[in-house]
């Protein structure tokens, strides 16, 4: 399927009218249209909600103003072709009236015509600006930054730690994992902006959900206009594999019940509204079972009272002083403003805001724009834009409105042109910063500056602020904020908003006949399933288009009439299976961004490459062409480059394995840069010539070496070669990101400890390197990963003063077959540390005795180490994962551990002064009976989830002998090593409940046993509620019976009534017991 956005640069309203073509002095459009026109159009803009007439003069506008860019762009390409074909500066020298005569009527007539042709558009913008002008539409006195942020920082304060989510979520916990309830499906319903999203997330992301539910499943509604959609999107998450063409809600419904039988799962599905529930996608609910539950969010009290079996949980308003420090966090206030004196302002702009946690979000974004003064933020309060004409505004978005449209109002000219691009791109699409950023510059959003920015700082400094004022979310998961989405009632209110500014929604074609159809688009993503043949059709016509994206597509050819495409600026052919490129892509002359990642059919790449000197990103990283490679060394404004291979040979000698690491020399204009296969380079003075130390602007760096070529011992001459190379490749002081990976030297570069921006190191696959340098004297970094060293016995701090690794805040140390201890580490070393993960180290026996003393580290993840015995003294840590680390004795002094994971640990026998444990989770194919060690903390436990054999959760049941040391816990989960259910046990309801094939099992263990007291009584009443005939009989109803019996009576006077009401219940009785009875003669 075709996702074909009609005019995506149109739809975002008027670009800036540039000026910086060669031929200028003909080009200047009206002198009132850069700075003072689009201050004209803000102005006309902040009417069009309420003056329908703005609106026609708005597209009036747009629509002239974009011819012009076209019509400048058809200048610009016929100047870079007439200079190409220019004689040479000898051949310039001498005069030859034949090529005069060939070529002068041409190129003036072309050049008259494009010229006559801007002049017509240039007087049709006049027109139009002095029609707005007589109409009063536009306001002359509207003054607008090119930049607003008052603050730097990140994005407000984590609204799910405010509010009543926290009692809310252990309120929809308890719903959720009672064994009790017939709700299957529970559903979250509150208006835009609320927060219902994040209430699912936390109750999606806590350790007591993840240990009741063995399967958890997160689709988001969004992305799926049917319900049917959201179906296949869930059945592919849980294994499945549904096919590409339609399918119906009948066959995706057996395929989800196929994937999820026998599993207790939890299956989210987020913003769910009317669209999705008309086709009744949930009717059946028969493949829930076990504890299953599904959990719906939805804005829509329709949708989640037309479920079956469903609980409602109503989202509750926001205590005022939450509100309050959600309003002053995302306005950038810290302790040292003084907040008292807007407090007033502050309370009625929460009221204004209805308490609604995004609305208040979104404001704080706007506030944080202007001074934290009472003047400009009670300007904000008294904004008119708080009362828009919102007859067109569905009621549960009317909350949202205000703030909105005036965060939208807020942002800058370009900043705004950005902002609508997003919009248009689908619904629920992630929006990664390289990508869209990427996109903003080939869509001409984004103009170099007086002070020669360079576009990529000035697009990532757009998308940094749109982040900072609310308007994009960051992903959850995407701590960087380099992966975000907008947010859908910011979408839904301003497509209403705003309607003035969409030239059509975005345009779905299901075929490529169909995308030929539409011909006003300059951008063009595209889905799978895409044949080759249909890409001509695409192409032509298309001239105009900026962006062409064809990732995942299953094209293998790209047609030579893609050089019709002139002005494409971006073209994206990653995790394609094309083999190569045609030879006319060197037409593209305006080709900025070039994306072959994961091209793994990709032979040989163009010679016409090398003519393309506006590309500014060539990314291979994931392919290797070695049939053909073009020359780069014309390619000097590269800003990223990956998948660079070093060739072989030198410089002087053809070889088209890769290229010359000199061709490297003059590209000063790279932020990013991948070098595959080092160890290529004889000598190291090749490498001096790649000038890296002379970038700087470089800002990531992957040096890779061959990993085909691993050898079991590389000699000493061949080890300091390689060194030699490596410390050559000297980066500059300005990088923040490294990585070394399958380097065979034995010693690293002496640069490596000497980065002074360095925040995240990856060192991989070093098989030969026998010790570390000194990285904990790098003052930045953040992340740092060590895995695959063969030869390394010890990581040693080193001889320094400070604390080591200041600002590490996590470390991954894997596959360090002989790593055997830490020394030298010392208290105060590692302050910042929160995650620790080891994994495959067989040979260590400890961690860094410094870890005793780290207030932060509360995160341990430690995986198949052979011979560790110990684990303890870690006062802070809060989750400890051990997995496959059979030595491991004792665990103990953990005062603030809530969750352990204990996986494949049948040493495990010393567990002790774990105080606030909360959640344990065991998983042995091995035990037959719990260890002992777990009874002295069932009393503080709140969930016990047991992944074992028949043998061991036989042990479990009422009956059995490990019976006394889980009754205490308040919910127990038994599980069979293949993850499913086998029974479940709820303390404070006295439950047990047996599930599939283990039913039989466990009741006839409580027969057989003849359980006394509380507990016989317990098994049978659980027997006849949760076995027979679908809870149509159970013992409760007894005494209630007899009470209304007595109540009846004492009511009634005659005799034969009386009589008539004891038959009744008589014969009730009778029944009760016979049933009873039988059941218990089939268990025998």
């Amino acid at each position: 399927m075709a996702d074909v956005s009609p005019s995506l640069s149109r739809a975002v309203a008027t670009r800036p009218l540039r000026r910086r073509r060669p031929t200028t002095s003909t080009l200047q459009p009206p002198a009132e249209t850069a700075t003072d026109r689009k201050s004209k159009v803000t102005g006309a803009e902040a009417r069009a909600t309420s003056r329908k007439a703005t609106t026609a003069w708005l597209v009036a506008y747009q629509e002239a103003a974009y011819a012009w860019d076209d019509a400048v762009d058809d200048l610009e390409a016929h100047v870079e072709k007439e200079k190409e074909q220019q004689p040479s500066p000898e051949e310039a020298r001498r005069p030859s009236i034949l090529r005069w005569l060939l070529r002068s009527p041409a190129v003036h007539r072309t050049e008259k015509k494009l010229n006559a042709n801007i002049e017509k558009l240039d007087k049709k913008v006049r027109a139009v600006l002095q029609r707005g002008r007589e109409q009063d539409l536009i306001q002359m006195d509207w003054q607008r930054h090119d930049w607003i942020s008052k603050f730097s920082g990140s994005p407000s304060t984590n609204s799910s730690s405010l509010g009543n989510l926290e009692q809310e979520k252990m309120k929809l916990i308890d719903i959720l994992t009672d064994s009790q309830s017939s709700s299957t499906v529970v559903a979250i319903v509150g208006c835009c902006g609320i927060g219902k999203t994040a209430l699912a997330r936390k109750v999606y992301d806590d350790c007591y959900t993840r240990n009741v539910f063995n399967t958890t499943i997160w689709v988001d509604g969004s992305k799926e206009s049917t319900g049917a959609g959201l179906l296949s999107v869930a059945a592919r998450a849980a294994g499945g594999k549904p096919g590409t063409e339609e399918q119906s809600r009948e066959k995706i419904m057996d395929m989800l019940a196929v994937m999820l039988e026998g599993k207790r799962f939890l299956l989210v599905l987020d913003d769910i509204s009317s669209h999705h529930n008309h086709e009744s996608f949930l009717e059946d609910l028969s493949f829930v079972k076990h504890g299953s539950r599904i959990l719906i969010i939805t804005r829509d009290q329709s949708v989640a009272a037309g479920m079956n079996r469903s609980y409602i949980h109503n989202m509750q308003e926001w205590p005022f002083q939450d509100c309050w420090t959600l309003l002053c966090a995302s306005a950038g206030l810290d302790k040292e403003h003084d907040k008292e004196n807007l407090r007033e302002i502050v309370i009625t702009i929460i009221q204004r805001c209805n308490k609604v946690p995004l609305a208040i979000k979104i404001i704080g974004g706007v506030l944080a724009t202007k001074d934290p003064t009472q003047a400009e933020w009670q300007q904000v309060n008294e904004s008119e834009l708080w009362s828009l004409d919102l007859e067109d505004i569905p009621g549960g978005m009317k909350k949202l409105s205000g703030p909105v449209y005036m965060a939208y109002s807020n942002l800058p000219y370009r900043l705004k042109l950005c902002f609508l691009y997003c919009l248009q791109l689908p619904e629920g699409f992630v929006i990664s910063q390289h990508v869209v950023t990427q996109m903003w510059i080939a869509e001409g959003f984004i103009i170099e500056e007086e002070n020669d920015c360079d576009p990529q700082d000035i697009a990532d400094r757009f998308y940094r602020e749109l982040v900072l004022t609310n308007l994009l979310e960051p992903e959850i998961g995407s701590a960087d904020m380099t992966r975000c989405t907008v947010h859908g009632c910011v979408r839904s209110v301003l497509q209403l908003l705003i309607k003035h500014r969409w030239f059509g929604k975005n345009k779905w074609a299901s075929s490529i006949e169909e995308a030929g159809n539409l011909t006003r688009f300059r951008t063009v993503i595209c889905k799978n399933p895409l044949a080759d043949r249909g890409l001509d059709k695409v192409f032509m016509g298309r001239r105009y288009l900026r962006v062409l994206d064809l990732t995942g597509t299953g094209i293998r050819h790209i047609p030579g009439s893609i050089a019709l495409l002139h002005h494409l600026r971006l073209l994206n052919l990653s995790l394609t299976q094309i083999m190569e490129l045609p030879e006319s892509i060197e037409s593209l002359r305006n080709l900025q961004f070039l994306l072959l990642r994961c091209c793994n059919g990709l032979h040989s790449l163009p010679e016409g490459i090398s003519k393309l000197h506006n590309l500014q990103c060539l990314d291979l990283e994931g392919s290797a062409p070695q049939l053909v490679l073009p020359s780069l060394v014309d390619l000097k404004q590269l800003t990223t480059l990956c998948g660079f291979i070093v060739n072989h040979k030198e410089v002087t000698e053809k070889d088209v394995s890769g290229w010359p690491l000199e061709d490297l020399e003059h590209m000063n204009s790279l932020r990013s840069l991948q070098i595959l296969k080092i160890d290529r380079v004889v000598q190291f003075t090749r490498a001096q010539e790649a000038a890296l130390e002379m970038k700087s602007h470089l800002t990531q760096l992957d040096l890779c070496g061959s990993t085909s070529d691993m050898h079991l011992h590389v000699p000493a001459a061949e080890a300091r070669r390689l060194h030699g190379v490596l410390n050559s490749l000297c980066p500059p002081g300005c990088l923040e990101s490294l990585k070394i990976a399958s380097y065979h030297g034995r010693l690293f570069p002496d640069w490596l400890p000497q980065l002074p921006s360095l925040q995240r190191l990856v060192l991989a696959d070093c098989k030969f390197c026998e010790s570390l340098p000194c990285l904990g004297q790098l003052p930045q970094l953040k992340f740092l990963t060590i895995t695959g060293f063969s030869k390394l016995l010890t990581i040693q701090r080193g001889r320094y003063t400070g604390p080591a690794f200041l600002k590490l805040e996590h470390l991954h140390v894997d596959d360090m077959d002989k790593l055997e201890s830490w020394t030298g580490f010392q208290a105060g070393d590692f302050p910042s540390l929160i995650k620790f993960h080891l994994d495959s180290c067989p040979n260590i026996e400890s961690f860094p005795a410094c870890l005793e003393y780290s207030k932060q580290l509360t995160s341990m993840k430690v995986v198949a180490a052979g011979s560790l015995i110990v684990i303890g003294n870690l006062p802070m840590l809060k989750e400890l994962i051990v997995q496959d680390s059979k030595t491991l004795t004792t665990v103990f002094n953990l005062p603030s551990l809530e969750v352990l994971m204990v996986i494949g640990c049948s040493g495990l026998q010393d567990v002790k002064g774990l105080r606030c444990v909360k959640h344990l989770r065991i998983v042995d194919r091995e035990l037959t009976r719990l260890p002992d060690w777990l009874t002295g903390h069932a009393s503080v436990l709140q969930t016990l989830t047991v992944f074992g054999t028949e043998e061991l959760l036989g042990m479990l049941v009422p009956s059995g002998k490990d019976w006394p040391a889980i009754r205490d816990i308040e919910k127990v989960y038994g599980n069979l090593t293949d993850g499913s259910p086998f029974f479940t046990y709820t303390k404070k309801m006295g439950d047990f409940q047996a599930f599939g094939e283990q039913r039989d099992l466990v009741v006839r263990s409580v027969v057989d046993h003849q359980l006394e007291g509380w507990s016989s009584h317990f098994m049978a009443r659980s027997f006849i509620s949760r076995i027979s005939m679908h809870n149509t009989i159970k013992w409760y109803l007894i005494p209630l019976l007899a009470t209304a019996l007595v109540l009846l009576l004492s009511m009634v006077e005659e005799i034969k009534v009386i009589g008539v009401f004891l038959v009744f219940f008589a014969i009730i009785a009778c029944f009760w017991c016979l049933y009873f009875f039988s059941i218990c003669k089939a268990s025998n």
